[in-house]
């Protein structure tokens, strides 16, 4: 079973570089065997290729986003085969 925990962000628009910071800080910590955090960053192309070639069970997408609520809200969109994020 292998997990991909992907930050993403700017790092240069405050707020959205949320994915990227978090990513930094699963880095320093000691995780199961088989998961894999990188911080990707505004690289999305490099994400696309390190998906296909490691082909994970489960990927974790950390990112900022604007859904309406206050600043600081956390969200967990669990999106499968055939669905969109609504």
């Amino acid at each position: 079973m292998t997990t991909m925990v992907a930050g993403i962000g700017n790092i240069f628009l405050g707020d959205d570089a949320f994915g990227v910071e978090l990513a930094h800080r699963l880095i320093a910590e000691t995780l199961p065997d088989g998961v894999r955090v990188a911080d990707y960053g505004i690289r999305g192309m490099h994400l696309a290729y390190d998906l296909l070639d490691m082909a994970p069970d489960t990927t974790i997408l950390l990112d900022a986003v604007s859904r309406g609520d206050e600043p600081g809200t956390i969200y967990v969109l669990e999106i499968g085969p055939g669905t969109s994020p609504g």
